[in-house]
């Protein structure tokens, strides 16, 4: 549900971008001296993604490391994307959307003709939650368990630089490329025997971001992208933070997540 509210917030953003935009003459999509918004990434068609985690904390005797890699592939048409992936949290498991297919928003400058300057700004987060279970008893008697639901954050800021070619006066195509460096967090509390065990997981990934879009202009300051995009980690990973009344416990390992996909969104220029 968050993901498809972001995804709706972006849409309707560019829209009325686009649409405050069009009253403006006519301008070739490219031309110096643009802002260009685009709601990025809002539908992964296709996808394929790779998570590799290293184990933290103590090893067995005679272990010096434990890798883990995980992969997927989906296919989707207006909704879709890799599927998130597990984090460890206190014995418990959590799961984090896809860092790279989370819906964003795009900023742009044309400085010089068909020359963009510009990134992505990449924001989640959820509310958290109670779960409850309640057991009953044949006797009469009845017992209720109370779980907080974890709360998840996902930062992210990606710069890049892009040149616009233009096929016709509706078809272009936009080659993109920067880096990108994403924040995710997940935090649960819970109660065990009245006492409180709050435990967290922190990542951090780098990553070098290929995304050249085709751009469609059916009319003035307003189109739809589609294109390929390529995620390549350099750098990463994360912590598991347990922190109870009378001691604090963490532990570090390396992580890393690799996405390739197309996908498809929407953007609007004046």
């Amino acid at each position: 549900m968050v993901r498809r509210l972001t995804a709706i917030a972006a849409g309707v953003g560019v829209m009325l971008v686009g649409s405050l935009a069009h009253a403006q003459s006519r301008s070739t999509f490219g031309d110096p001296g643009e802002f260009i918004f685009s709601a990025d990434r809002l539908f992964p068609v296709l996808g394929y993604s790779n998570e590799s985690t290293t184990q933290a904390g103590q090893l067995p005797t005679g272990i010096s490391k434990i890798s883990t890699s995980e992969s997927s592939s989906s296919l989707g048409f207006f909704w879709g994307g890799s599927p998130g992936y597990v984090v460890p949290l206190g014995g418990n498991n959590a799961t984090l959307p896809n860092l790279f297919t989370v819906p964003r928003l795009g900023f742009d400058y044309t400085i010089i003709p068909n020359l963009t300057v510009g990134g992505d700004v990449v924001l989640f987060f959820t509310l958290g939650g109670t779960q409850s279970t309640e057991t009953d008893n044949n006797a009469g008697g009845k017992q209720t368990v109370s779980t907080n639901e974890p709360k998840s954050t996902i930062f992210g800021l990606a710069p890049r630089v892009g040149y616009v070619l233009h096929l016709t006066d509706l078809f272009h195509v936009w080659l993109r490329g920067g880096l990108s460096v994403y924040l995710a967090g997940v935090k649960q509390t819970v109660e065990n025997n009245n006492v409180q065990v709050t435990t967290s997981f922190d990542a951090h990934q780098w990553a070098i971001d290929l995304d050249p879009q085709f751009v469609i202009t059916p009319v003035p300051h307003f189109g739809f992208t589609a294109g390929l995009t390529a995620d390549i980690p350099f750098g990463g990973g994360y912590s598991v933070n347990v922190n109870q009344p009378n001691s604090t416990t963490s532990v570090s390992a390396g992580q890393s997540l690799v996405f390739v996909g197309m996908t498809a969104g929407l953007v609007g220029w004046f």
